[in-house]
């Protein structure tokens, strides 16, 4: 990956119906149109892209929780010719710096309880499992919610 073709940003609205597609492709149950419309209106200090040679290749949708000064990742996804290439980590790690400069004190997720990839990138980057989440997905899967506290 060459440092200088990969670039993560703030979303803009002309993102959404890339993201819209990204998130189609990407899980069984994806998020319609209207909800990333809200969730990016919602917090759009909490939701960014990733560029790959001036393509968008993934995105980290972000927002509040009832907690003061928590985040909650709501979604992330990455297109699947460029995953396992570490931009998944990247967009994250970017969440998680700005998120920090933000004053934000913890995030949270959740998972499928057998995204072993996923989870294994979330507790390299500090997230714990807090609890499992049972029939939380459409198709009734388990969930674990995982926190990561920020220092």
């Amino acid at each position: 990956m060459n440092e200088e073709q990969v670039y993560e940003r703030h979303m803009r609205e002309e993102d959404v119906l890339t993201v819209l597609e990204i998130e189609r492709k990407s899980f069984p149950y994806p998020f319609g149109e209207a909800l990333i419309w809200n969730i990016y209106h919602g917090a759009p200090e909490l939701c960014y892209i990733i560029e790959y040679n001036k393509e968008i290749i993934g995105f980290l949708l972000g927002g509040y929780t009832a907690i003061p000064k928590q985040a909650h990742i709501l979604s992330i996804a990455i297109k699947l010719d460029y995953r396992g290439r570490g931009f998944g980590r990247r967009i994250l790690v970017h969440f998680l710096e700005r998120t920090k400069i933000l004053g934000y004190s913890s995030i949270k997720l959740e998972v499928q309880i057998d995204n072993d990839k996923a989870i294994k990138l979330y507790e390299e980057l500090g997230f714990r499992i807090e609890t499992r989440i049972r029939k939380y997905y459409q198709d009734e899967a388990d969930a674990f919610l995982m926190l990561k506290n920020i220092d």
